[in-house]
């Protein structure tokens, strides 16, 4: 890590800084829950001991996550050592959180619509999550990196990119198999419904992505003149 990038914006708070890493390890834990969440829903059902623990346990982490949103956002008001960066960190944090309640409210909603995936289609969809969970973990790496070692940021938005693109052809695969099952169209188009919903972290993380490179590309220039000097 060079210290200089660290304290550019954290300064002497070591507290903040903590804070914001207990943050992005919290993004992690949701992350993993959201492909453990959905693989034990497709081996127990809604019902599931598993599945029941991984939801609850997710709701739990949006709470917590939730409340050190508001205190980093306090602090960063007051604190930032360059009040130029305030903004993109506030919104950096704000595209988590969006993130992080994507992959709990989409969990949540096998639980209340409890759609019926075929076995044959289970494999397609274990492909697709840890996919979509390679991308959106690599995404939340691309944040750390971006606090501390920003000269790396460009690798890792490279591979959220080549990871979303994965998931979107594993994702029109899992579509293309469900319309051939012999179902109802109804049924079809509820589970294509929910096959969105497994991808849709991973374009979210894409979206991140880009955003953080317009950022990297506006930071990049600060932080050589910093060092610099």
């Amino acid at each position: 890590m060079t210290p200089n990038q660290s304290f550019l914006l954290f300064g002497k708070n070591m507290n903040l800084e903590k804070q914001i890493e207990e943050f992005l390890n919290l993004l992690s834990e949701a992350n993993i829950l959201f492909r453990s969440g959905v693989g034990f829903y497709l081996e127990e059902g809604m019902d599931g001991v598993r599945f029941q623990a991984r939801m609850q346990l997710s709701l739990h982490h949006e709470r917590e996550m939730d409340v050190l949103s508001r205190f980093i956002e306090s602090q960063l008001r007051t604190q930032l050592i360059v009040p130029e960066l305030r903004g993109d960190v506030l919104q950096l944090l704000e595209q988590f959180s969006r993130l992080q309640r994507i992959l709990v409210r989409n969990l949540e909603e096998f639980h209340v619509e409890g759609p019926d995936f075929l076995e044959i289609l289970h494999p397609n969809i274990g492909e697709l999550c840890h996919m979509v969970s390679l991308a959106v973990e690599t995404c939340v790496e691309a944040g750390r990196v971006y606090f501390y070692e920003t000269e790396k940021v460009g690798e890792y938005l490279s591979k959220v990119a080549f990871y979303e693109k994965e998931a979107d052809k594993l994702a029109l695969a899992l579509v293309k198999k469900i319309f051939s099952q012999d179902l109802s169209l109804d049924r079809k188009m509820h589970l294509r419904r929910f096959s969105e919903k497994v991808d849709e972290p991973a374009n979210k993380a894409e979206e991140i992505a880009a955003w953080l490179a317009i950022v990297f590309m506006r930071k990049a220039p600060m932080n050589k003149q910093t060092i610099n000097h």
